[in-house]
C-alpha cells in the first residue's frame, strides 16, 4: 500500500478509538494492516492496535458480566417458579 493509505488507515483507526466505535474496531480487526513507510508510523499503529484491543477486551468483559447476571437471574426465576405452588381453582 502507498504511504497515503497507511496514513488514512491510521487516522481512521484513531477516529474509531476516540469514538469508542466497536463496529469500526471490529472491522479493523479483520482488515489487512498496511505497509508503513517509517518506523514511527509502525509504532503508532502498534499503540493504536493495543488501545483497540483494550477497548474490545473491556467490552467483551462487560458483556460477559451482563450475560452471567442474566443467567443467574434466569436460574433464580426458574427455581422460584419450581418452588412456588399456586392453587388456582375456579
Amino acid at each position: 500500500m502507498e504511504r497515503r493509505n497507511s496514513k488514512q488507515w491510521l487516522n481512521s483507526l484513531k477516529i474509531a478509538i476516540i469514538n469508542n466505535n466497536l463496529i469500526k474496531l471490529e472491522e479493523y480487526s479483520q482488515r489487512e494492516i498496511p505497509d508503513f513507510s517509517s518506523v514511527e508510523e509502525a509504532k503508532e499503529a502498534l499503540n493504536l492496535i493495543n488501545q483497540a484491543v483494550k477497548i474490545l477486551t473491556l467490552e467483551k468483559n462487560n458483556i460477559s458480566q451482563k450475560l452471567n447476571a442474566l443467567k443467574q437471574s434466569q436460574k433464580f426465576n426458574m427455581n422460584s417458579n419450581n418452588n412456588s405452588t399456586f392453587n388456582f381453582q375456579a
